[in-house]
């Protein structure tokens, strides 16, 4: 209303609001109330029924209406409804973009329920048409009213339809969802405008019903100033149509002002050519109608302990590709990743970069409607301090925000000096070294898995818990391998060493080295390996008949271990850590795990949990630098993991960096020999106020 006075000094414009009751009889009676009260033009009504009504009773009196949200194909007929303009398109068109975007999804027998009003059963037809005969499953209308849709979904279900478009309003269309939820048809869900905007949320008895559900509605191009008083609305930001609702108000003002507010018929369609409004730039057909911007195609997400999101990232328009990703108007911040993809560990790369990319996808969710998205960048550091270097340097020229990674800690260490020189911090989701504790050394480095001093003493209660002694400690030669070695040692009584071995992690012969464990007559094994090493040293074992216990840590803990090996029975019974929670998993563990499982690459890594919270935690971090002017990038670090829940476990870094031991999955390797596959199961638990459990 303000932005309506303040268009000219000589006009006074006062808007009457009356209650149309998304009825046609209650808006007949609305508008000759309007009639009554002398207005020279009406905005609305959103309902297309409610339209019709009042367009009976205006028409009749010389007064025309701009509807911001009636979208009935049947209002296209202006002899029906003279007078009658509307800045959104007919569903006619919704229902082309309605039928793609369920396509695109892939489902190939749809249901079709609707209200069976103008809007539910013009929109209905337009999808059917659109889909096709043999893609639907079935189409049945609904009474507006009604409020048991038990039968209406058990037909749906009875039909073995994969998928349901609804044709509702926000209201009826949340009873729907959730009775579907109840009854367990747990098929992919399709609507329109009616059911689109954050606003519908508040129908649901639990909103977390809405995860997954696409949405069209009309697209907005050209957003103004409305565009950001109305987000800084509590009420406007959360509504639907409300560009199109300041639009119509504005052109009506505009029309007014012609001429005193008299030949509003012939002034509101000059006004509608080529008006630029919020809502996009519209111009009146002969029919009143206007061909519109295209469609917005829509996501409602539920995202455990954060809430729900609806996120328009899809577009449609008329002649183009069908659905296809909205353009990107708004920052984008990128994310570097150390991924040691070459070298001793490359065996479980493809798990590392699974994990990250469910991270970006949750953290892109989230950011999306605060407009940012965030860009990972990937760079083999090869498990190896100088290449860890030159993919430190190439993320530094990519422009990358903070960087995560790498696993191995020579990789890690030689990224540091780099990225720390560039004032970008690093956050590890693998690296162990006890070296890295060293926050002097290494400045801006963070890691979400505790050092290996505590694991190296892990190992040791497990090793005396079983009553093995005697043992050969055999290990690579590197920060990681050394390191954890050393303090495996350092907890065990001396009487119980046997032999301590190291060798390069280049290694690929170990005939001699098992010898000396053979010969000194070991009865155990502790072995700090990765994945390929750690397999060839187990195969010498056997093939030089060495029987005794093998004991390892994180390195090889993962079924991945027998990935290459011929004899993959070699592994059963095998003992190795890892990190782990250390109690019950939370919410966001429980929901990484299951998308985890779902992807091959991440279901048989190591280290993915913390891979996932390494990103969560850079991104975050990130987006609080951005919005949180005079802090520093490693104060948004250390604020963002400062009592985090992560996949992983809780997350608290210490002043150097360093995470406290939460404790540490004692698991153990068995082969089954049908299938020939390998498990690697968590069959006991080391937790600091327990022990081993």
């Amino acid at each position: 209303m303000d932005d309506l006075n303040a268009m000219g000094d000589d006009y006074v414009f006062e808007v009457i609001e009356v209650d149309s009751g998304c009825d046609g009889t209650v808006a007949s009676t609305a508008a000759q109330t309007l009639v009554d009260a002398g207005v020279v033009a009406v905005a609305g009504a959103a309902c297309s029924g409610a339209s019709m009504g009042a367009n009976t009773v205006l028409a009749a009196a010389g007064v025309p209406m701009i509807s911001y949200a009636s979208t009935s194909p049947s209002l296209s007929d202006a002899t029906a409804h003279p007078h009658f303009y509307r800045i959104v398109p007919s569903d006619a068109l919704q229902g082309q973009a309605a039928a793609d975007m369920i396509t695109g999804s892939g489902v190939t027998n749809t249901a079709i329920v609707h209200m069976t009003n103008s809007y539910g059963a013009g929109l209905a037809d337009a999808v059917s048409a659109n889909l096709g005969t043999d893609a639907v499953c079935l189409q049945s209308g609904y009474e507006e009213t009604a409020t048991d849709f038990q039968a209406a979904v058990q037909a749906v279900m009875d039909a073995g339809c994969d998928s349901v478009f609804l044709g509702s309003y926000a209201s009826d269309g949340a009873m729907i969802v959730e009775t579907m939820a109840v009854m367990g048809a747990t098929i992919p869900i399709f609507s329109a405008d009616g059911m689109a905007g954050s606003a519908a949320l508040e129908e649901y008895t639990n909103p977390a019903a809405a995860n997954g559900i696409q949405v069209t509605r009309p697209s907005a191009t050209s957003p103004g100033d409305f565009a950001a008083a109305c987000a800084a609305d509590a009420v406007c930001q959360t509504g639907i149509f409300t560009s199109e609702a300041y639009d119509a108000v504005m052109m009506l003002g505009h029309a007014a002002m012609m001429e005193d507010g008299a030949n509003m018929g012939m002034h509101v369609p000059m006004v509608g050519d080529n008006y630029e409004g919020e809502s996009g730039t519209h111009t009146f057909l002969d029919n009143g109608d206007v061909a519109g911007s295209g469609y917005d195609v829509c996501t409602f997400h539920h995202v455990p302990t954060f809430g729900e999101y609806f996120n328009c990232d899809m577009r449609w328009d008329l002649g183009g590709d069908g659905v296809v990703d909205a353009p990107w108007n708004g920052a984008t911040i990128k994310i570097g990743f150390l991924n040691d993809a070459t070298g001793d560990i490359a065996v479980y790369a493809p798990g590392f970069v699974a994990a990250s990319q469910i991270t970006i996808g949750l953290a892109n969710t989230l950011a999306y409607s605060q407009g940012v998205q965030f860009e990972i960048v990937y760079a083999d550091s090869g498990c190896d301090a100088t290449m860890g270097g030159s993919a430190a340097q190439t993320l530094v020229d990519a422009g990358v925000w903070g960087v995560v990674g790498a696993a191995c800690s020579g990789a890690s260490m030689g990224a540091n000096a780099v990225l720390s020189a560039a004032g970008i911090p690093q956050v590890s989701y693998a690296s162990t070294s006890p070296a890295l504790s060293d926050a002097t050394q290494y400045p801006s480095f963070y890691r979400v898995v505790p050092s290996d001093a505590f694991q190296g003493s892990v190992v040791a209660d497990v090793m005396v818990a079983d009553m093995q002694d005697n043992v050969a400690v055999i290990h690579m030669t590197n920060a990681y391998g050394s390191g954890l070695a050393d303090a495996f040692v350092a907890s065990m009584d001396a009487g119980h060493i046997c032999t301590q071995i190291g060798y390069d992690q280049t290694t690929t012969d170990f005939t001699s080295a098992v010898s000396t464990v053979v010969n000194e007559g070991c009865t155990s094994v502790m072995m700090v390996s990765y994945a390929a090493d750690g397999a060839m040293l187990i195969e010498e074992m056997s093939l030089q008949g060495f029987s005794g216990a093998i004991y390892g840590a994180d390195g090889i803990a993962e079924a991945g271990l027998a990935a290459d090996m011929a004899d993959k029975s070699l592994v059963d019974g095998i003992i190795a850590t890892k990190p782990s929670a250390g109690g019950a998993m939370s919410t966001v563990g429980m929901v990484f795990a299951a998308q985890c499982a779902a992807i091959p690459d991440c279901a048989g890594g190591i280290y993915t949990a913390e891979a996932f919270d390494a990103v969560y935690i850079v991104a975050f971090a990130a987006f609080t630098h951005l919005a949180t002017p005079g802090i520093t990038k490693d104060m948004a670090i250390a604020g963002t993991g400062n009592g985090l829940e992560g996949a992983s476990g809780a997350i608290t870094f210490m002043s150097n960096g360093d995470v406290p031991a939460a404790g540490y999955c004692i698991g153990e390797f068995s082969h089954d020999a049908t299938a020939d596959t390998v498990s690697y199961d968590c069959a006991r638990n080391w937790d600091p106020v327990n022990g081993i459990v």
